[in-house]
């Protein structure tokens, strides 16, 4: 019987082209927060800090997984390796440990990490991330109440700490940073949460001061963990696209909305455990049809038999989101 894996993938990302995923925690899902568009679902172990999370994983079980995949995946075909999983990676007290032994099985091949920003305030952490090719840093909301609505942080996290760590880090380090920002809406009444054009604006104040490399503008694609989240209209983003290429002409603007070039996978990816790496995939992200396609480079006629397969035995089960059809691991 298979052993958890911290290694994942390679999956697609509109961001990073294709992506070997690394995850440096155990799930259950640990985080600082839990945003209610999150594709993870609820928080399960909610904290504060590092010394607040047992559940990180060793340096040497993600050397020993790494190694395990490079036997079948050809690392020229990865553009990023990427932190990010079940959680907020940056509660992994390790990670610049962890980063130094994978250079020496990856060389220079980038490295990436997706962080929610709300440890950046932590001298520690910040040490951590410096080896680090590419942060992606979240930022959603520009004032406190918003950021307690949308990411729903742990006690004591405020946006002033996010702000004063992103801040530190960019002018601590020579490492990419990017900032991305989540634009939701709801179908509940009278609900607006970020993308009201003065929220807009005052994100982007915050973003000129923080002055990143590149910003990169996300909608929810996925089931969100609240049912009632929904993605703003291609109308609607369109104009907060045009707020942020105006006010900050300086910085690279990327979009979830603009047309995206897909890389294809080679067969050097595809594995003989096809049913194996269709659930460590859903252990970090609920799928389509097509998302699981883009990942695996295999006729979607293969993968919906061995999907029926698993639904059938328990193993994963099907939701619905805006019309389109999902598949996710079973919580039982």
């Amino acid at each position: 019987m298979k052993t958890w894996s911290t290694i994942y993938g390679p999956v697609y990302s509109w961001r990073l082209g294709v992506s070997l995923g690394i995850d440096p925690l155990k799930p259950p899902k640990t985080c600082t927060f839990d945003c209610i568009y999150c594709q993870l679902g609820k928080t399960i172990k909610k904290v504060s800090k590092p010394e607040d999370s047992p559940s990180y994983v060793s340096v040497e079980k993600i050397v020993k997984d790494l190694k395990e995949t490079l036997k079948r995946v050809d690392i020229g075909n990865i553009d990023y390796l990427t932190f990010s999983g079940a959680g907020e990676p940056t509660l992994n007290p390790n990670l610049a440990k962890i980063v130094r032994e994978i250079r020496r099985l990856v060389n220079d091949k980038p490295i990436a990490i997706l962080t929610n920003s709300s440890l950046l305030d932590r001298e520690t952490v910040r040490e951590n991330l410096r080896k680090i090719d590419l942060v992606i840093a979240k930022l959603d909301a520009p004032n406190q109440k918003l950021l307690k609505r949308i990411n729903r942080p742990s006690k004591g996290i405020t946006l002033d700490s996010i702000i004063e760590g992103l801040k530190k880090f960019r002018k601590e380090t020579n490492a990419k940073l990017a900032i991305q920002t989540m634009f939701i809406k709801s179908t509940a009444k009278n609900r607006s949460f970020n993308t009201e054009k003065n929220v807009v604006e005052g994100l982007v104040k915050i973003i000129e001061k923080i002055s990143p490399d590149e910003v990169q503008i996300n909608i929810p694609t996925r089931p969100p963990s609240e049912s009632h989240i929904i993605p703003p209209k291609t109308q609607e983003m369109e104009k907060i696209l045009k707020i942020f290429r105006v006010k900050l002409s300086g910085i690279k603007i990327v979009s979830r909305i603009d047309k995206i070039k897909e890389k294809k996978l080679t067969k050097k990816e595809i594995s003989s455990d096809l049913e194996e790496r269709i659930i460590e995939t859903l252990k970090r992200r609920p799928c389509s049809l097509q998302d699981l396609t883009k990942v695996f480079g295999m006729p979607r006629k293969v993968l919906d038999f061995h999907l029926t397969k698993l639904v059938s035995i328990g193993k994963v089960s099907v939701l619905k989101y805006r019309g389109l059809t999902y598949y996710r691991l079973s919580l039982s």
